[in-house]
């Protein structure tokens, strides 16, 4: 017998209904898995509605049309495009591989990118944000207890500022403060604000700094080096970012690269200006944003090896799969807050609490303030309001660039030659319907078909690794062949692993 809670959850005849409705024949079938594999089988596709005609531009003949009516419900369905896991892993996997691979391209060349990057000088380096009051936390080495302090000492509200426990990596009370009311969420949320102005300064410091190791003045050195970045921000247990940068320096022409220097002063240069850069706090705060003591730096070199978080240096694969780990993940893992709060009161119906919720709140109410309203709309990032994927202008390509080639691709594979000619303009009609399937079993028929499309990225991913393992040269080909014009791209034993 099922219990009460079984038959809550059983389908509905409505349901039942829609699923019959597009699994009845083989042609209706067809029919939705090929408008659901063109929006990638999206959690929350957009429904639109209009025309498509493609026009010779020198003749005006109509080489090609396309109208929804022809389609399932009479609308054609888009990808949402979001990169949170949380929201909708097809297309969090999408951005996930483009993160990657814009970062991989200024690390080894490739979709433009010329590949003697790889030979230039080149790092990898994590800035991370001061202390704004004790946490529990891990330590590094031999396995050591939270805060080994005398039991004795408590703060100013009588809580004690030691912990003696262990704690392993899921832990919950990593990132949580000792002492809740000692934490200063304010300048925490303002350091988090302050951030992107801090990395922007700091750019500007290191170039300074290498044009002083180098002998020479500032503008002298811009007629030859290029610093070049890409940024990617992450969220620590206590909620405050930290930034990971590959920063690479450039000469301006192909004559100038004897005068890029060595990686040792690119290393120096960083370690300079993060000890000294600064950024002012927001308007009615006194005081300023710095870098935190922690600053990392590694050498990229292709023939690194992992040497754990200890080593010196590390590998470019290693390092686009790094960020691509990133890519997806919202400020909390439980994705509360992967969209912006209507009000305060959203909290109560996200769940979210404790540590989390302080500084939320804190950020909330400092938008009350004319000259910070802005932290409102950043609320759910804790007062980050910088982009989660930055670089310089030619660092390597674009976010834009690879999905324009995806779209290419896909127009190239379903059209034919004349439809695709230079000579051919589109000219298009759309009408915005709605987000997300039509009815309850689509929606179901989408999460069922995910499910395999990420089976089958496994699956593909695992066939690959065993091909490079066992020197079978053929790894280029069956990645294009799964991809299908993703930009996506795998490494054995180096995937996800961090810097």
């Amino acid at each position: 017998m099922m219990t009460t809670r079984q038959m809550a959850d059983w389908p509905d005849a409505r349901f039942v209904d829609a699923v019959v409705a597009r699994t009845g024949t083989a042609d209706s079938l067809e029919r939705f898995r090929t408008q659901g594999e063109g929006c990638g089988w999206c959690t929350n596709p957009i429904r639109l509605k209009g025309t498509q005609t493609r026009v010779n531009r020198t003749t005006g003949e109509v080489v090609g049309s396309y109208s929804t009516d022809s389609e399932p419900d009479g609308v054609l369905l888009k990808s949402c495009g979001t990169r949170r896991a949380t929201r909708c892993p097809s297309c969090a996997a999408t951005y996930a591989a483009d993160a990657r691979m814009v970062v991989r391209a200024g690390l080894l060349g490739g979709k433009g990118v010329s590949s003697s990057v790889a030979h230039h000088p080149m790092v990898f380096a994590t800035l991370t944000a001061p202390s704004f009051g004790t946490v529990h936390g891990t330590r590094t080495g031999r396995r050591q207890p939270c805060r080994p302090r005398d039991s004795g000492q408590r703060c100013p509200h009588g809580r004690p500022l030691s912990c003696w426990a262990h704690h392993d990596v899921g832990d919950a009370k990593l990132g949580q403060p000792l002492c809740p009311d000692c934490y200063d969420y304010v300048q925490a949320v303002l350091w988090n604000a302050t951030c992107p102005e801090l990395w922007r300064r700091t750019t500007i410091y290191i170039f300074r700094e290498l044009a002083r190791l180098s002998g020479t003045n500032v503008a002298g050195l811009r007629k030859v080096v290029r610093v070049s970045f890409a940024k990617v921000a992450e969220y620590q247990r206590r909620g405050v970012v930290h930034l990971h940068a590959v920063i690479r320096l450039d000469a301006v022409t192909d004559g100038d690269i004897a005068a890029l220097g060595n990686t040792a002063a690119l290393i120096a240069a960083i370690r300079l200006a993060a000890a000294k850069v600064n950024a002012p706090l927001p308007p009615g705060y006194s005081g300023l944003a710095r870098w935190g003591a922690q600053i990392d730096v590694k050498t990229v070199t292709d023939t690194a090896k992992h040497g754990g978080s200890n080593s010196v240096t590390t590998g470019p694969r290693a390092v686009a799969n790094y960020v691509a780990k990133y890519a997806t993940k919202s400020t909390d893992d439980a994705g509360a807050l992967d969209r912006r709060l209507r009000g305060i009161e959203d909290l109560d119906i996200r769940g979210v609490t404790g540590h989390l919720r302080r500084l939320v709140e804190t950020a909330w109410h400092l938008g009350e303030r004319p000259e910070l309203s802005r932290l409102r709309a950043w609320a759910h990032t804790l007062g980050f309001g910088g982009h989660w994927l930055t670089k310089s202008r030619r660092y390597s390509v674009t976010m834009g660039y690879l999905r324009s080639e995806r779209q290419a691709w896909q127009l190239l594979r379903h059209s034919s030659p004349e439809v695709v000619s230079a000579e051919v303009t589109t000219v298009s009609e759309w009408e915005w319907v709605g987000v997300g399937w039509s009815t309850r079993g689509d929606a179901w028929l989408a999460r069922v078909e995910q499910r395999a499309m990420a089976q089958s990225r496994s699956e593909a991913r695992d066939a690959l690794c065993i091909e490079k393992l066992m020197g079978i040269d053929t790894a280029r080909g069956v990645e294009n062949q799964f991809l299908t014009g993703s930009s996506e791209e795998w490494d054995c034993g180096v995937r996800y692993v961090s810097a």
